[in-house]
C-alpha cells in the first residue's frame, strides 16, 4: 500500500475525549500514528504500569518525540502495516487517533489491522465527521477551506459520517461494540454570554442530531462467526 507523506506540526493531545472508551482489560496496544505521543500517557494511566504499549510514528521527528518519556515500551519509525514487518507482536488493542482519514484506502488497513490483534482484541478510533454543523453551514454558503489541520486538514484523504465510519468497520469485518459522539459543537460556546448559552442549548442542540460532533470514537472487534 502507497502512503501519502504527512505533516510534522501536530500538537500534543492527550485524547481525554478518546479515554472513556480504553478496554482497561488490555495488557498490550499499539498506537497507529502517535504523533508526538500524547495519547502514550492516557494508555499508560489506564492500562497500569505492566502493559506493553507500543507507537508507529511516520513523521521521524514526531517519532523522537514520543519516545521522550511519553509512556511508550518502544516507538517505531513508518507506516503501518509496513513498519512492523517481520515482527511476531500481536496486541489487546490498537488504536487510531484522527488516523485513517489521511490513508488512502482506510477498509484495507482496518482489514490488515486484524492480523494484528490477539483473540478478542479490540480497535479504538477516534475519526473527524464531515457532517459537523459547522462544516456543513460552510458548504451550505460555497466555502470548503482545507486548513492546516482540523477537519479540513489538507491531508485528509477520506471524509466520512458516523452512518458511513460504522459501515466501514462492519464491511471490513468487525462488530462496532461502540460509537458516540465526542467533542460537542457546544464546547465552543464558553465564550458566548451565559443567557446566549442556554438559549441555544436549548434551541439548537436538540435539533442536530450527529451534526453536533466533531469526532465520533468506534470501539470494534474483529467478528468471529463469519456474519
Amino acid at each position: 500500500m502507497s502512503h501519502p507523506p504527512q505533516q510534522d506540526l501536530y500538537p500534543d493531545v492527550a485524547r481525554d475525549d478518546v479515554s472513556p472508551s480504553i478496554p482497561t482489560s488490555a495488557r498490550s496496544a499499539l498506537d497507529i500514528g502517535c504523533s508526538r505521543g500524547g495519547f502514550g500517557p492516557t494508555l499508560r494511566r489506564a492500562l497500569g504500569p505492566d502493559a506493553y504499549i507500543v507507537g508507529v510514528e511516520p513523521v521521524s521527528t514526531q517519532a523522537s518525540l514520543a519516545r521522550e518519556g511519553h509512556g511508550f515500551d518502544e516507538v517505531v519509525d513508518g507506516y503501518f502495516p509496513d513498519a512492523l514487518a517481520g515482527r511476531s507482536d500481536r496486541f489487546d488493542l490498537i488504536s487510531f487517533n484522527d488516523v485513517l482519514e489521511h490513508v488512502i484506502d482506510p477498509w484495507q488497513m482496518l482489514r490488515d489491522t486484524a492480523l494484528w490483534l490477539n483473540p478478542g482484541g479490540k480497535v479504538l478510533a477516534a475519526i473527524p465527521s464531515i457532517q459537523f454543523a459547522p462544516i456543513v453551514w460552510r458548504l451550505i454558503r460555497g466555502r470548503w477551506d482545507y486548513l492546516d489541520y482540523g477537519t479540513l486538514d489538507r491531508t485528509h484523504l477520506r471524509f466520512f459520517t458516523r452512518a458511513t465510519m460504522v459501515e466501514m468497520f462492519e464491511e471490513t469485518g468487525y462488530r462496532v461494540l461502540e460509537c458516540r459522539g465526542a467533542n460537542g459543537v457546544d464546547a465552543t460556546w464558553p465564550a458566548e454570554p451565559r443567557l446566549v448559552r442556554r438559549l441555544a442549548k436549548k434551541a439548537l442542540l436538540p435539533f442536530l442530531g450527529d451534526s453536533r460532533y466533531i469526532h465520533f470514537v468506534i470501539l470494534a472487534e474483529k467478528r468471529t462467526d463469519g456474519s
